[in-house]
C-alpha cells in the first residue's frame, strides 16, 4: 500500500513543470511596486508563469526580464523598458503599452520586435 502512493506522489514531482518564476524576484519586484517612490528595477529576473495582474509597472526598467507566462492582464506599462525581455505567452490583456521600449523583446506570439533599437 505505501508503495502505490508513492509512486503518483513521484510522478506529480516528474511531470510539474519546470519552468517557474523565482519567488524572490517575484517579491523585490512586489516590494519596489509597494513603495511607488523610486523607479522600479529588475533586469535579468526570472518572472515566468507569475500572477500579476493589474499591476502599476509604468516606467519600470525590465531589461533582459523573463515575463514568458506571466498573467499581465490589465497591467499599466506604460514607458517601460522591456529591452531583450521575453514576453512569450504572456496575458497582455487589457495592458497598457504606450510609450512601452520594445528593442530584441520577444512577443506574445514569439515574434521579436525590434520597433525601438
Amino acid at each position: 500500500m505505501k508503495r502505490f502512493l508513492l509512486i503518483p506522489t513521484t510522478f506529480l514531482v516528474l511531470v510539474s513543470p519546470v519552468f517557474c518564476f523565482n519567488p524572490l524576484d517575484v517579491e523585490s519586484l512586489l516590494k519596489q511596486v509597494a513603495k511607488q517612490k523610486e523607479r522600479i528595477v529588475c533586469n535579468q529576473c526570472d518572472l515566468s508563469a507569475a500572477k500579476l495582474p493589474d499591476i502599476d509597472l509604468s516606467y519600470a526598467d525590465l531589461r533582459g526580464a523573463d515575463l514568458s507566462q506571466a498573467n499581465l492582464r490589465n497591467a499599466d506599462l506604460r514607458e517601460t523598458d522591456l529591452r531583450e525581455a521575453s514576453l512569450r505567452d504572456a496575458n497582455l490583456s487589457y495592458a497598457i503599452l504606450r510609450g512601452a521600449i520594445f528593442c530584441n523583446t520577444i512577443l506574445p506570439n514569439g515574434e521579436i520586435s525590434d520597433k525601438d533599437c
